[in-house]
């Protein structure tokens, strides 16, 4: 059972139809528009949909990212070398690969062979990583596209492939010439080794050209797919190939040196600015800023210039006084004084109340801060009675709440103090 896991290798195997899909695989409660996407093409191709739990799809993956979307699927069919060729461009482009058993590398390769266009990929059928779902994923779908050939032998093959006209340079770290020295605007065939040896002794001495990449680091060699990438585009560089599918790269640069155009000697066209003659501005003349003499002012005289000052400003803006500057007037907070009635009059043998009923008595006088001097008794207001602070012996007690008039205020010295300290808090 071949599997192709992943959302864009599908995609991409459903639009190549190289490969024969027994059924799709979608794990439940999957919301993406590319998953649509592929369960609207198999629907289209005939492919049975099954909706499984992510368990099982994790199950038959076996620790490949799928993405939610597995597809059961045939064998990558493989061609032989003759057909490759036969069917190769002008000039051909092959790329031949020697013991790359790392299938991540292997889906990397083939992922940027196909985006460079090569004719062909050349795989041993030993000592080389299989076509599995694993090299599906690395390739990102280019799996699906590229073309692909088992041979048994690589020297019989390379020998194949000198008769034909091609000229075959190997990659190595020992290599004698540099990666960029080559032509390569003939037909050519790549050839790289594998991850831990390279090139094999019998491969590199069939080869025409062994060229290396240079290295100004600490390491002693570079990934195979990233190898083959550098090569595979050098070669791309040096024929000057154009995607037909995109916008083709111009062959100048974009940065280069500018030309400017300018009127033909023959141009009869005047520029109005050109014999334009700019009259002197004539000077301002403003009868209040003549000199006048200088005038000697007092210190409360101010001149017809001055503005208020910043301290009169602030106190306007605080609410201090009236100002246009949109200041708070400042609230009256006495109360308007109300004539004593009947009712406000104290029965006889009964001592005055400190507390008035709202709108019997007259106003309320604040308790003074200023600490009282000792032996100095409080002085009650006219008609109050003396307060509860007095000097001992000096006045009646102060009422309690039950013999108080009804509706009456009780006597709160710390009123008005309160109301002070709660208008600072906000």
């Amino acid at each position: 059972m071949n599997l192709i896991c992943g959302i864009n290798p599908v995609i991409e195997a459903l639009g190549a139809g190289s490969r024969h899909f027994e059924r799709l695989l979608v794990a439940k409660g999957v919301r993406n528009r590319r998953v649509s996407e592929a369960m609207r093409r198999a629907s289209g191709l005939g492919v049975p949909l099954r909706f499984e739990a992510r368990e099982t799809l994790d199950r038959m993956a076996g620790g490949v990212p799928h993405q939610g979307l597995i597809a059961v699927v045939s064998a990558k069919e493989t061609q032989s070398l003759e057909s490759i060729l036969a069917t190769a461009r002008t000039p051909g482009l092959c790329l031949v690969l020697d013991g790359v058993e790392d299938p991540r590398n292997l889906g990397a390769i083939l992922r940027t062979a196909e985006a460079a266009g090569v004719d062909g990929v050349l795989l041993p059928e030993r000592h080389s990583a299989g076509l599995t779902e694993t090299v599906a994923k690395a390739s990102a779908g280019g799996l699906e596209h590229v073309r692909l050939a088992r041979v048994g032998n690589l020297v019989q093959t390379l020998a194949a492939l000198k008769s034909r006209g091609f000229w075959v340079v190997g990659f190595d770290a020992g290599g004698s010439q540099r990666w960029d020295r080559v032509d390569y605007r003939g037909p050519v065939a790549l050839v790289l080794g594998g991850e831990g040896r390279g090139i094999r002794r019998l491969v590199r001495e069939h080869c025409d050209h062994l060229a290396s990449l240079p290295l100004f680091g600490h390491v002693n060699s570079l990934n195979v797919s990233v190898a083959a990438g550098i090569a595979l585009y050098e070669v791309i560089r040096q024929r000057g190939l154009e995607p037909s599918h995109v916008r083709p790269i111009p062959a100048k640069g974009l940065h280069g040196e500018r030309q400017v155009v300018g009127p033909s000697p023959d141009d009869s066209e005047d520029d109005p600015g050109a014999h334009h003659h700019h009259e002197p501005a004539a000077p301002d003349h403003d009868s209040d800023l003549e000199a006048r003499p200088l005038v000697l002012m007092d210190d409360g005289d101010e001149p017809d210039w001055s503005a208020p000052s910043i301290r009169v400003v602030r106190e306007r803006a605080r609410g201090a006084g009236p100002s246009r500057l949109g200041g708070r007037q400042p609230k009256d907070r006495r109360r308007p004084p109300v004539e004593a009635g009947p009712a406000a009059q104290t029965p006889a043998g009964e001592p005055p109340q400190t507390g008035a009923a709202p709108g019997e008595g007259g106003p309320r006088r604040r308790r003074r801060r200023g600490r009282k001097r000792p032996g100095q008794a409080a002085v009650a207001a006219p008609g109050e009675g003396a307060r509860h602070d007095d000097a001992p012996g000096t006045g009646p007690p102060p009422a309690t709440p039950t013999e108080a008039a009804p509706g009456a205020v009780p006597p709160n010295d710390q009123g008005p103090r309160r109301r002070r300290r709660r208008r600072r808090k906000r």
